[in-house]
């Protein structure tokens, strides 16, 4: 965990960087457990591949990077003492990407949690399914949030489906 350098005792706060290309595909499916972590004191961070209102974000307690830089260049940023959470639509799309969380992931060092259903032919049976149990505060600020982005609200789930990636969960399409 690397220092927050705003903070003058020098606390260690938990960092987590989300990549999403859908922000109604990551709050639907990953909002609730995004604001639990918020709530419990990580900062957290969410780049979108594409452009979107950035308030539902707010409301969840993340806030919106601002990158110019390529989105394998935060991927690798993310690695560096703190978690990467992405949606498997972004990790099919582009293999720099897929090739920067497979550097992560054997390195061992950052947590990497991927939801959704657009998984990459690269991805192993190695992934482990995590329930996260939804807060009734991420219930309700989930269902602020999928109103600020012009989504349905009415029936918001207890729990959210995402997945742990462990070291061998993607094999590189080539071996060198």
């Amino acid at each position: 965990m690397p220092l927050d350098e705003s903070d003058p005792i020098g606390s260690r706060r938990y960092q987590l960087t989300v990549v999403a290309s859908s922000l109604v595909d990551l709050v639907g499916s990953a909002g609730g457990w995004m604001c639990d972590r918020a709530r419990a004191g990580w900062d957290v961070k969410v780049v979108l591949t594409e452009h979107h209102d950035t308030r539902p974000l707010a409301i969840l307690g993340a806030s919106a990077l601002d990158v110019d830089a390529e989105l394998s260049d935060v991927v690798k940023m993310a690695s560096h003492g703190g978690a990467l959470a992405i949606g498997a639509c972004v990790l099919a799309a582009d293999e720099r990407i897929r090739a920067g969380v497979l550097g992560i992931l054997k390195r061992g060092l950052t947590q990497v949690t991927v939801w959704g259903q657009a998984w990459p032919n690269e991805l192993s049976h190695k992934v482990d399914p995590v329930e996260h149990k939804l807060s009734a505060a991420a219930r309700a600020f989930k269902a602020h949030a999928l109103g600020a982005a012009t989504v349905s609200k009415d029936s918001i789930a207890g729990t959210e489906t995402l997945f742990n990636l462990g070291p061998d969960a993607l094999r590189a399409l080539y071996s060198v």
